[in-house]
């Protein structure tokens, strides 16, 4: 599971993190060697930038669109959705045991 921290800036280094705390990570909790000039390669955290869309499952929304009934559209109408919605920029990666 994850969360999104609204208003929250990407640090530079693990020393301008809010979330870096007496030397270590409070999420990762381990210790941030790297501090003071860079951020931990294992750093968990992933910037959205702003403004952005909807933060859509394109999964889902390819598979409704494939379950939907699409006797209205012709043929090379529908491919050509299907690669819009496969083209999509993914904001946030997926994650879960389906997903690795």
């Amino acid at each position: 599971m994850s969360i999104l921290i609204r208003g929250m800036e990407m640090p530079e280094t693990c020393s301008n993190c809010e979330l870096y705390q007496y030397g270590f990570c409070m999420v990762t909790r381990n210790v941030c060697d790297k501090a003071w000039t860079q951020r931990q390669d294992d750093c968990p955290l992933v910037e959205v930038k702003e403004p952005h869309g909807d933060l859509a499952d394109k999964d889902k929304l390819m598979q409704e669109f494939i379950d939907s009934d699409l006797d209205h559209l012709q043929r090379d109408d529908w491919k050509e959705v299907i690669q819009i919605v496969a083209d999509a920029p993914t904001i946030i990666e997926a994650e879960g045991s389906d997903n690795g």
